[in-house]
């Protein structure tokens, strides 16, 4: 989780400096859609950090019943 929070500041501080940057220098009609391009990358970014955690836990839960489905079978065995 660390890696996202850091992922978000580095992104947050690019886009506070970039967005100013790019409307100093661009056309009106072109720095807008570097704007939604980047506000687009920043709700995906989100997304994922959002959906991350529950994807892990689903692999975590899938482990363990694969793990209690072995234990069972081998004390079946004995």
């Amino acid at each position: 989780m660390l890696v996202f929070k850091k992922a978000i500041m580095v992104l947050a501080a690019l886009s506070a400096m970039v967005v100013p940057a790019v409307a100093a220098t661009a056309d009106r009609g072109g720095a807008s859609n570097f704007v939604v391009w980047a506000f687009l990358a920043a709700c995906g970014l989100i997304i994922l950090v959002q959906v991350f955690p529950l994807i892990r836990k689903m692999n975590e839960d899938s482990e363990m019943t694969a793990e209690k489905a072995r234990l069972k079978k081998e004390h079946k065995a004995h």
